[in-house]
């Protein structure tokens, strides 16, 4: 977006006044408000003020409507300069699978890109694919000022182990890296816990609760502990 004036006499044209543009999705928009009254019975001063107004309301208006256009443009699509198979499908977080000299220093994670202070969301033993999702849409939301309602739609979608999977396979086969499959272990915990919780409801035909199976541990532990005091 830009405004600009011209004196008289400045263009070869003739036209003096206020001209404003505006790029928006590639496409050009421009409006030009002359200082030359329709009619001789309007003063000049006020024609001025007149069309300075509408220009500068055209600017701001189109300034409104490109910062819109950015903010539902940044929740759709990856930034273009997105390496391949980093992207979520929006900018402002990006996947990662961290590399070393020993296995157990392979970890996946989710970036925040906050320029000058990016921060890593890791998926361990002890925080879930979901839960870091969860933490990473969070700090998302509060360092770029993003709507409560989108941040709310963003966790409802995590991203799913395949990503991982398909992240691992670009740097093994693309990029020259060496990342060993255990370095999915913990991204796919909770689909190994899912499969069998699914399992154990078939075998028992769906006749056992959580419930029951809380109880029988409890009762299970408070045993053990009756055992270990005699």
């Amino acid at each position: 977006m830009a405004i600009h004036f011209y004196e008289k006499g400045q263009l070869s044209s003739g036209f003096h006044g206020w001209q404003v543009t505006a790029t928006l999705r590639g496409k050009r928009y421009q409006k030009y408000f002359s200082l030359v009254p329709p009619a001789s019975a309007i003063p000049n001063e006020f024609w001025h003020r007149y069309q300075e107004t509408r220009a500068r309301y055209y600017d701001a208006r189109w300034s409104a409507r490109s910062a819109a256009l950015k903010y539902i443009d940044a929740l759709k699509t990856n930034h273009p300069n997105t390496r391949p198979c980093r992207g979520v499908g929006f900018r402002g977080i990006t996947m990662g699978i961290t590399t070393g000299e020993r296995i157990d220093q392979e970890r996946c994670y989710f970036s925040v890109n906050e320029p000058g202070n990016p921060v890593r969301f890791f998926i361990t033993k002890d925080c879930t694919l979901s839960q870091a999702w969860e933490q990473a849409v969070d700090h998302w939301g509060k360092v770029f000022d993003i709507r409560p309602k989108d941040i709310e739609m963003k966790r409802k979608h995590p991203v799913g182990p395949s990503a991982f999977k398909a992240l691992r396979k670009q740097l093994n086969e693309h990029e020259g890296y060496n990342i060993s499959v255990e370095a999915l272990h913990d991204v796919y915990a909770e689909q190994r816990a899912q499969i069998e919780r699914q399992k154990a409801s078939e075998q028992t035909q769906g006749e056992v609760t959580e419930d029951d199976l809380l109880g029988w541990y409890a009762s299970l532990k408070q045993e053990i502990s009756e055992y270990q005091n005699r």
